[in-house]
């Protein structure tokens, strides 16, 4: 996933990169390097912001998978 591509996918979310972030588990450094392509998207994330995008995944389900 590009910078771009990573962008893209949290506006469509209707995250900010710090909202991202939380949601990943990143810190919100982090989250604004893979916006600037400063460092690269890891694949976990990629494909989790894929599933997010095509609706099989919901950011609930995250939420509440992490606090379990």
């Amino acid at each position: 996933m590009t910078a771009k591509q990573f962008q893209a996918a949290i506006d469509r979310l209707g995250l900010s990169q710090v909202g991202a972030a939380r949601l990943l588990g990143a810190d919100p450094r982090t989250a604004r390097r893979w916006a600037l392509g400063e460092r690269s998207v890891p694949e976990p994330v990629a494909i989790l912001l894929r599933l997010m995008v095509a609706g099989k995944i919901a950011a609930d389900d995250i939420e509440t998978h992490r606090r379990s």
